[in-house]
């Protein structure tokens, strides 16, 4: 099992904008990504800028189907303007879980 750890900060006074963002591809990921099998978005309570994405997936080819569709290409365009830096990104194995 593969696991996305990404974590991504908002410019100061964008992130409503950008959680509204975060929330319109995890509703596209869950109606068209089956082998996606986690994709959620995570707010931190101290900095209500910070975000960090935890995703599942059962091998990387479901990850290379993700990460190249063309809608999150499109995210990813639609993200710039509302990032503070790039994402921080962590590919991990998982070991075991209780989801």
């Amino acid at each position: 099992m593969l696991v996305v750890i990404a974590k991504l900060k908002a410019k100061p006074g964008k992130g409503d904008a950008l959680a509204a963002k975060f929330s319109e591809m995890v509703a596209w990921v869950t109606e068209n990504e089956a082998m996606t099998l986690t994709y959620a978005c995570n707010r931190s309570n101290t900095d209500r800028d910070e975000f960090v994405f935890f995703e599942r997936y059962p091998d990387q080819a479901a990850l290379g189907a993700h990460s190249s569709s063309d809608r999150f290409k499109s995210f990813v365009g639609e993200l710039q303007p509302l990032l503070d830096g790039g994402m921080q990104v962590e590919m991990l194995e998982e070991v075991a879980a209780k989801l």
